[in-house]
């Protein structure tokens, strides 16, 4: 298990927020904006993507740290988290909306079904911190036969 350390919970919840809110935009206006809804995907996977390896690109979380936090508007809240599987899903969760934003580009609509996926899973850990492949591998892990030499 990864070693858990302090974490600004405050500024994740609005990147996930802002996140939702791209996703959401893109959907609504991709029929009569064609080609804005598409944008709207790819500027959310790469704030996913690229902003997990490069902290400027992550838009929402600057704008909370630099903007909001310090005038009081968004209170600072830290807690201490094992974030290695929440980062796998970040970036897994990016290439999907990025590789599902030509898709919808060129009209397979059920690609949106795909972004809504992405989305109602950062939803769900936005909402009730329920992280849906922190919990898959946490089920998977209690799957594997135990050590040689345990009681079982």
């Amino acid at each position: 298990m990864a070693q858990a350390d302090n974490f600004d919970v405050s500024a994740r919840k609005f990147h996930q927020a802002g996140l939702i809110a791209l996703l959401v935009l893109g959907f609504l206006v991709e029929p009569a904006l064609s080609g804005l809804g598409v944008a709207l995907v790819v500027a959310a996977g790469t704030v996913m993507l690229v902003g997990r390896y490069w902290w400027p690109a992550d838009i929402f979380r600057q704008f909370a740290w630099r903007v909001l936090e310090p005038r009081g508007l968004l209170k600072r809240y830290d807690a201490v988290e094992d974030h290695a599987t929440r980062r796998v899903a970040r970036v897994l969760g990016g290439a999907v909306l990025l590789a599902s934003a030509p898709l919808v580009a060129v009209g397979q609509a059920w690609a949106w079904a795909v972004v809504g996926a992405i989305g109602v899973m950062i939803l769900l850990d936005a909402a009730f911190n329920f992280c849906v492949l922190c919990e898959v591998t946490y089920r998977f892990g209690r799957l594997r036969p135990h050590a040689e030499g345990s009681a079982h």
